[in-house]
């Protein structure tokens, strides 16, 4: 008896370790070679449970590719339902996705963020509706920032079993913030462009904050093509145009 107990012991803690991979920038499995400079964009809506669209906006991703310096840039533009604009632009390493620098501005002001992304920790200066920060948030290495995480998602190694976290940075939280990430299938969209898209399907949460919602990534190009986040009683669908 005793034996077939420490069996089970030890075929749960192989699977809760299973389950708790931690997945870190740098990883080799990552799939480099899809990283590529071009411009997407996405339609962002708020709908209600029946589907009917609340607020609606735009946010185009731009990625470029600075070779000489070895970084990848992804910049994202939205332009928000009321009016206002919102422009952030994250520096990564193209080797290996940790991030280095990010920067953030609205207009008119509401709020902005200077972000310098270290080893184990993150400088951030911030001025929020006039409250202004500037502090060390410490993180373990290896992490991913926030504001890239949907272009993460789409080089990630996909395969039936695939399951990991993703630490990330998010200043709202004051630094660690770890995403769940999970192979769940594949599908085929017919996308808005007339394209027939063969796509991962990927459960993607970080708990309370962001409830776990579906990710469709193309298969052939790593490119988010539709995103379904849960919010309450409402949903955030994003959705490439």
């Amino acid at each position: 008896m005793d034996k077939i107990i420490l069996l089970v012991m030890i075929l749960l803690t192989t699977h809760i370790a299973r389950c708790q991979t931690v997945f870190k920038a740098g990883d080799p499995s990552i799939r480099y070679d899809l990283i590529k400079p071009g411009v997407t964009l996405y339609k962002i809506a708020t709908t209600d449970s029946s589907g009917r669209i609340m607020s609606e906006f735009t946010c185009r991703h731009t990625v470029s590719v600075n070779s000489a310096k070895g970084w990848l840039i992804l910049t994202q533009q939205y332009q928000l339902p009321d009016g206002r604009s919102l422009l952030d632009s994250t520096i990564a390493q193209i080797s290996s996705l940790a991030p280095v620098r990010m920067r953030m501005v609205t207009t008119p002001h509401f709020m902005n963020m200077n972000l310098d992304f270290r080893a184990a920790e993150v400088h951030a200066v911030a001025d929020k509706g006039g409250k202004k920060t500037d502090t060390l948030h410490k993180m373990e290495e290896g992490y991913f920032d926030s504001n890239l995480l949907d272009y993460v998602f789409g080089l990630l190694p996909y395969k039936k079993g695939f399951r990991v976290t993703l630490n990330t940075y998010t200043f709202e939280r004051n630094g660690m913030d770890p995403w769940q990430v999970e192979y769940v299938g594949e599908d085929i969209l017919n996308s808005t462009w007339g394209k027939v898209t063969f796509c991962y399907v990927v459960k993607t949460g970080n708990g309370n904050l962001a409830p776990d919602g579906m990710t469709w990534i193309e298969k052939s190009t790593g490119q988010v093509i539709k995103r379904v986040i849960p919010m309450g009683k409402m949903y955030y669908v994003i959705t490439k145009v």
